[in-house]
């Protein structure tokens, strides 16, 4: 029976907020006032720049980190008086911290064995863990003898084999290549939905938070950003650092008139233009237009032409131009290039954007501002950290 089934995971995050002792009065906290409503089975992740305060907040959840203000609810039990080891949660590390000297198996059995009230059915149990996570005929091998990606199957069984109410991950993918990391996240999200597990997941890494989650956290400077889907996150930031921090985007500075319905008129390349804003944008307010690159369309021109190419990058799959206007620089990328259309630096274009999938923001912030400092207290992997 899995977690959801059993209708746990239930998380409740009440102004949870972490301040360390050596913190300066006047320095930010490490995390302030977070609070969040996590439905049982959902996958969430923490997304944010070093130092945003992410992994403090998975720190607290876990029980490795004492809050310094705010509740840890799981399922109406508060959590914060229980060690980490008496939380119905299991951790997934980003240096898998397996045990050397132990066969595969044996990681994999360990919880289960410490436990004695698991340890009736361990071997069956095991065999269910060690085959969903494709490590059959690798149970007497040691860590060393494994592949990275293998060693991170390792980890998600040995956490899976607990069936958990909760399963907290540590950016378990940084180190991994490219191609294991695409393939590792299709398997853990393909297997969270298969057992219904509530997953808290951490990552600076905006590509695995888009393909994994149901929801976003965007966290910035210890606070929340903003919480949505990904669809929402992407296409209606919350803020100009959301926009910024989620994909590529041009920000061209503007002002709107007619804001009414959820809509404003922007001079959009010098021809007003209807466009979605952002819903606390008010009139005379400063603002910049969110142009998402795959949004800019160029084309070769002799006459009539409103911009110039001052990059050209071919990445294979997409070229990306930086194109100078007169009302700002814009980012396109042109999918599926064909060698021969590849337009070179200098070349004089025309440039249409596709208003529809703009969106205005209020400019009270900067691209890369906030979340850049440094985080206030000890680094993020202070501490010893044991596997649950």
């Amino acid at each position: 029976m899995t977690a959801k089934q059993r209708e746990l995971g239930h998380v409740e995050l009440h102004g949870l907020g972490k301040r360390y002792e050596n913190t300066p009065p006047a320095a930010r906290p490490a995390v302030a006032d977070v609070t969040l409503d996590i439905p049982a089975g959902e996958f969430l992740t923490f997304l944010g720049p070093s130092g945003c305060g992410k992994t403090t907040t998975l720190r607290m959840i876990a029980g490795f980190e004492k809050p310094t203000t705010g509740r840890i609810v799981l399922d109406g039990a508060d959590m914060v008086p229980l060690p980490p080891n008496k939380r119905p949660m299991a951790m997934v590390f980003q240096n898998y911290a397996l045990f050397p000297h132990l066969s595969v198996y044996d990681n994999v059995a360990y919880g289960l064995k410490i436990d004695r009230r698991r340890r009736a059915g361990l071997a069956e149990a095991v065999e269910v863990a060690v085959t969903s996570m494709n490590l059959l005929g690798l149970e007497h091998r040691f860590p060393h003898q494994l592949s990275g990606g293998q060693q991170q199957r390792v980890a998600l069984a040995r956490a899976m084999v607990m069936q958990p109410a909760v399963l907290l991950f540590d950016e378990p993918l940084s180190n991994l290549d490219a191609k294991f990391r695409e393939q590792m996240r299709t398997e853990i999200r393909l297997l969270q939905r298969r057992m219904g597990i509530t997953s808290l997941y951490v990552t600076h890494d905006q590509d695995e938070a888009m393909s994994l989650s149901d929801r976003i956290v965007v966290m910035n400077a210890g606070r929340i950003e903003q919480v949505a889907t990904p669809v929402e996150v992407y296409t209606r930031p919350a803020s100009v650092f959301v926009a910024n921090f989620i994909g590529r985007a041009s920000f061209l500075p503007t002002y709107a008139t007619d804001l009414a319905e959820g809509a404003a008129t922007v001079p959009l390349l010098g021809t007003p233009t209807r466009v979605a804003a952002h819903p606390q944008l008010r009139a005379g307010q400063d603002a910049v237009l969110m142009v998402r690159p795959q949004s800019v369309q160029v084309e070769p021109t002799v006459e009539g032409g409103n911009g110039v190419i001052v990059s050209s990058v071919y990445r294979g799959d997409t070229v990306d131009y930086e194109v100078e206007t007169a009302h700002g620089t814009l980012l396109a990328s042109v999918p599926d290039p064909d060698a021969d259309t590849i337009l070179a630096e200098q070349t004089t274009v025309r440039v249409r954007i596709d208003a529809r999938r703009a969106y205005l923001l209020p400019a009270d912030d900067t691209p890369g501002r906030a979340g850049d400092d440094a985080p206030t207290g000890p680094p993020a992997d202070a501490g010893a950290l044991h596997p649950v």
